[in-house]
């Protein structure tokens, strides 16, 4: 039997995390546009990125690069919307 490289245990804790995280979402444990969605998503995808670096697949890393982007693209815009609903100009903009 072979043993698991390090790299390999990086991509199944992303696919653990990945389905943890859909699980979570199905059974309402988490709202999809909470922030540990999304920081449960870009650490997975991070993780699968990680793991492809032993044997690299394009369109997988496409997909994870993607899944990073739109996941912290998501928690900025969260933070804006926050910041901008209860600044001191809120009620301005």
């Amino acid at each position: 039997m072979e043993t698991l490289t390090l790299l390999q245990m990086c991509g199944l804790a992303g696919v653990t995390g990945y389905i943890g995280g859909f699980t979570a979402l199905q059974f309402q444990i988490l709202r999809g546009d909470s922030c540990a969605y999304s920081l449960l998503n870009i650490f997975s995808a991070s993780l699968v990125l990680i793991s492809l670096t032993e044997h690299f697949n394009l369109a997988s890393a496409i997909i994870q690069v993607s899944w990073i982007v739109i996941g912290v693209s998501g928690l900025l815009f969260r933070m804006v919307r926050k910041h901008k609903d209860s600044g001191p100009l809120a009620e301005y903009i």
